[in-house]
């Protein structure tokens, strides 16, 4: 193995442990010291690879939503030539909203991490991801939607691009609030309900 590949194994296998850190302890209480601890590395081997923590939970974040992606992809069954862009679209948001039951310790994590990143003046380093941007995301919602404008299944006169970012961060966004307690006076409502609500509402309007 040459050193650039050394070092593009450690530089990775940092990254995952510093994402199982944040997950478990949070990104405040996680000190780079313990990432280096549980690579296997010193804490100054860390640092040559990241400069600072918040670039590290900059990777993590990425790692963190390419694994959510990936997850999200094989939730969607084959495609039989029978669904419409409109039931990928409907079954995606659906699945977007499972992660809050299936993953509440990553959705905080992605909450705490936008605010440590915009504290750091970092936020513009995310890219708009995710979402990606519409234009040019191969997200399968992005697809889904795509697919919907191909075979008439959504409407071409709806604003497709608001639509898709607004589903996102509504359903990111209520997430996102739940991880951290969610608004007292409406703890009493059923999350599924909430959600399927949610996802009604956007799969309405993408029909037009």
């Amino acid at each position: 193995m040459s050193q650039e590949e050394l070092r593009e194994q450690n530089k990775q296998l940092v990254v995952e442990k510093a994402l199982e850190c944040f997950l478990e302890f949070g990104i405040e209480k996680t000190k780079v010291s313990e990432v280096a601890r549980c690579a296997g590395l010193t804490e100054r081997s860390v640092f040559r690879y990241f400069k600072k923590k918040t670039d590290l939970v900059l990777a993590a974040s990425y790692l963190y939503w390419n694994r959510v992606i990936e997850h999200i992809e094989n939730q969607l069954p084959p495609d039989d030539g029978k669904r419409t862009g409109i039931d990928d679209v409907a079954q995606l948001l659906v699945c977007y909203t499972n992660l809050f039951l299936e993953d509440p310790k990553g959705i905080r994590f992605t909450l705490d991490a936008e605010l440590v990143l915009d504290n750091a003046g970092k936020n513009h380093e995310i890219k708009n991801r995710p979402p990606e941007p519409y234009e040019s995301s191969n997200g399968p919602v992005a697809r889904a939607i795509r697919k919907g404008l191909a075979d008439g299944s959504i409407s071409s006169e709806v604003p497709v691009k608001e639509l898709y970012y607004n589903s996102y961060d509504a359903i990111l966004g209520l997430m996102q609030r739940l991880s951290i307690g969610g608004t007292p006076s409406a703890l009493e409502l059923d999350y599924k309900h909430r959600m399927s609500s949610i996802c009604t509402m956007f799969v309405d309007a993408f029909r037009g």
